[in-house]
């Protein structure tokens, strides 16, 4: 069960490195308390776990048919949880997923084992995609709700109370989104194992790994929510709602079965679940809502420091990945 106790560890440095994800814009521009934001965290990711992780956690066993032994998972988990902390070091918050599909791929080359090549680009494609449409997605959200706050021309106390509330439940929601893609890569990848291996149900597990991320955000995610949460670029409450609604709509788009169905019926196409980084969806939001005000406030060095680690990070990984299998495997 060795394999096991390293996926909730994982999860606890995960809260830490991702928690700041749902609440540190709110944080960051003051208008909810560390403290209360953390206890909607915990009690929302618990739920979008246990109702939603199992869909994009099946993209981990179709990326290499026929999967791999669970013993074999200490050689993926790992290397996902050095490069973790080094980013929880360096007070940057991570793609959990992306590190954990460059893992595989890594391990799964050293192992000489079968790579759907085509799904790897489609899931390679998505993660691109997916910063350019959290940038533009945020700047529209955040002109819809300045000119939908105008409109009504409330007087500072009324406004205030709307913008409090709609942070605690835009949060909420987006903590159930975040809930579903955090747990799959945190337990995702043992999945195929349950009621087998690992003698659990699918449930228990999702619930075990979300309650990992709620004990990592509680404990260690502090110092990483105010790096993010206003050291990148100054956050005001409209701000902070915009980027909570951009997590909600891409998050929820990729890990609602649903959703995902009635898409695909629609547009005729292939749309399936698969874990979303919510930290790339958190600086692209971020950085949309800072060229909405012509970079005023805003710390490059900051958000280039984070955004080469999405391309660093995944490298490492991968190479660690592939050398300890190949030395250990």
């Amino acid at each position: 069960m060795s394999y096991l106790l390293l996926g909730l560890v994982l999860g606890i440095i995960i809260g830490a490195n991702d928690a700041v994800n749902v609440f540190g814009s709110a944080i960051g521009s003051k208008m909810l308390r560390f403290s209360y934001a953390i206890i909607f965290f915990i009690i929302f990711v618990i739920l979008g776990a246990v109702i939603n992780a199992q869909y994009p956690s099946a993209i981990y066993e179709k990326i290499v048919p026929g999967y791999f032994s669970i013993n074999n998972t200490i050689f993926i988990l790992l290397p996902v949880i050095f490069a973790t902390l080094f980013s929880v070091k360096l007070k940057i918050s991570s793609s959990i997923s992306q590190s954990l599909i460059f893992s595989i791929i890594g391990f799964a080359l050293a192992k000489k084992l079968n790579i759907d090549i085509n799904l790897f680009k489609q899931i390679t494609f998505i993660w691109i995609l997916t910063p350019f449409f959290s940038y533009v997605l945020s700047i529209f959200f955040y002109y819809l709700l300045n000119l939908f706050l105008g409109f009504f021309n409330l007087n500072i106390f009324y406004k205030d109370f709307i913008i409090r509330s709609l942070l605690i439940i835009f949060g909420c929601i987006a903590a159930f989104a975040l809930g579903s893609n955090l747990t799959a890569s945190v337990v995702g990848i043992f999945a195929p194992y349950v009621n087998e291996t690992i003698l659990i149900n699918q449930n228990f597990l999702f619930f075990s790994g979300s309650l990992c991320i709620g004990l990592g955000a509680l404990f260690f995610s502090k110092k990483i929510i105010h790096n993010i949460g206003s050291k990148v670029s100054k956050i005001n409450p409209i701000s902070a709602l915009a980027i909570l609604l951009t997590q909600i709509f891409v998050l929820l788009f990729f890990s609602s079965q649903l959703i995902i169905e009635n898409i695909n019926i629609i547009f005729s196409i292939n749309l399936f679940a698969m874990p979303i980084s919510a930290s790339h969806v958190t600086l692209a939001s971020i950085l949309g809502i800072a060229t909405f005000k012509k970079f005023r406030e805003t710390n490059i060095k900051n958000s280039f420091m984070i955004i080469s680690s999405w391309i660093y990070l995944p490298v490492i990984v991968f190479l660690t990945s592939y050398s300890i299998t190949l030395l250990f495997g």
